[in-house]
């Protein structure tokens, strides 16, 4: 018979799937404990299941059933907000709300008028505050709530600045501080420079006047008046100094020959503003250096850079103030036009800019956090901070 027979092919063949059909029968056997088959996996993981041979479920917190609640959380009560006015139910917080604080009807208000004293409602209870009225700033130093606020400290000399700083016997106390600075004198409350003020020249209330002998003519840019305490003296008038210093020689100095409303002398003789800077007049007509609008893509109104796209106060053009005397609403300015924006927590529910944002979404049950999101009516459910209120169902019942 041949080596390679039909026959002792087929027969080889045979044995070699039941050889694979024995190894492919151990299918419990773990990785890396066949090396006896040839199959070895040393040092490779092995996979343990669960000990409960299935999969790990899902931990969930169980579901609250939530109600309908119809009475008021605390601190929140229904509150009338003026005589005749129906109250918002659940409307009012008594924790902070003025004219109902801790309770209903208990007002901080009234007490403080006349007291230079502010009141507000801070954890239920009234709590007082010192006003500052222009230069006034008062304090309330004798620790009494019966007389308010009773001490300006920006004109007391036994408070000063602050309760108990006393100032040196006939010292005045001029805008909180004692007395004014060296070089200064206090001319009826007012720190005065005796050494250049022609109404005040070397002494409260000496008025300068001009000499009976003028040059003839002045020089440029000069006037008489106080210079160093002393009256009739040559000093540069309007916005141009005398930066060669030659007006001690009297007429036939050059006067004050530079303009100080440049950038290369703004307001004072050398004082160069940046490349980006142009020199202009501040608030109180002094000049400084202020940047120039166009270079940063602003444009000048009054002296000041703003953006006419964005600015309230001068809104598509200089001085157009989107004033927008309306409830709960204040004036915008977008690309340049006039519009109404909403305070925080009211809204427009009606379209009708005339009357402003008329809903508090905080509390109206028919427009609660939105316009339009009504809360139940019907069963009296109220809305608290924009939200229709809601407990949970018989002490919280567990629903699947």
């Amino acid at each position: 018979m041949s080596l390679y027979s039909p026959a002792r092919i087929a027969s080889a063949v045979a044995l070699l799937a039941l050889a694979a059909s024995s190894a492919c029968a151990k299918t419990d056997v773990p990785i890396g404990t066949d090396c006896t088959d040839g199959f070895c996996d040393e040092g490779r993981p092995s996979f343990t299941p669960p000990p409960d041979g299935g999969e790990a479920e899902a931990s969930l917190p169980p579901a609250r059933l939530l109600c309908i609640a119809t009475e008021c959380p605390a601190p929140y009560a229904t509150c009338a907000k003026a005589p005749g006015t129906p109250a918002t139910v659940c409307g009012t917080n008594l924790m902070s709300d003025a004219e109902n604080c801790g309770a209903c009807g208990v007002s901080c208000q009234g007490f403080s008028e006349g007291f230079n004293m502010a009141s507000r409602c801070v954890d239920g209870a009234c709590a007082f505050e010192c006003l500052v009225k222009g230069e006034q700033v008062f304090r309330d130093c004798n620790d009494l709530l019966d007389d308010g606020c009773e001490v300006d400290t920006n004109s007391d000399a036994a408070n000063c600045g602050a309760c108990g700083n006393a100032c040196d016997p006939g010292v005045r106390c001029i805008k909180g501080k004692c007395g004014c600075s060296t070089g200064w004198i206090d001319c009826n409350g007012t720190c005065i420079d005796p050494r250049a003020d022609d109404e005040n020249c070397g002494a409260c209330g000496k008025v300068c006047q001009d000499p009976a002998v003028m040059c003839s003519p002045m020089p440029p840019n000069t006037r008489y008046g106080c210079l160093g305490s002393d009256c009739g003296q040559l000093k540069c008038d309007g916005h141009y100094g005398d930066c060669n210093h030659d007006l001690s020689e009297g007429c036939a100095s050059d006067g004050c020959e530079v303009d100080i409303l440049t950038t290369d002398d703004c307001g004072a003789c050398g004082k160069k503003c940046l490349p980006d800077e142009a020199c202009k007049l501040d608030d109180r007509g002094e000049p400084r250096c202020a940047p120039i609008c166009e270079k940063v893509g602003l444009v000048e109104c009054a002296g000041k850079c703003v953006d006419l796209q964005t600015d309230a106060a001068n809104c598509g053009h200089c001085f157009n103030n989107c004033v927008y005397q309306r409830p709960n609403a204040v004036g915008t300015c977008n690309k340049g036009i006039c519009g109404m924006e909403c305070v925080r927590g009211f809204a427009d529910c009606n379209g009708d800019p005339a009357d402003g944002c008329e809903v508090d979404l905080r509390s109206h049950p028919g427009n609660c956090g939105a316009c339009g999101h009504e809360c139940d009516l019907r069963a009296g459910q109220p809305c608290v901070e924009g939200q229709c209120l809601m407990v949970e169902c018989d002490a919280g019942v567990e629903t699947k």
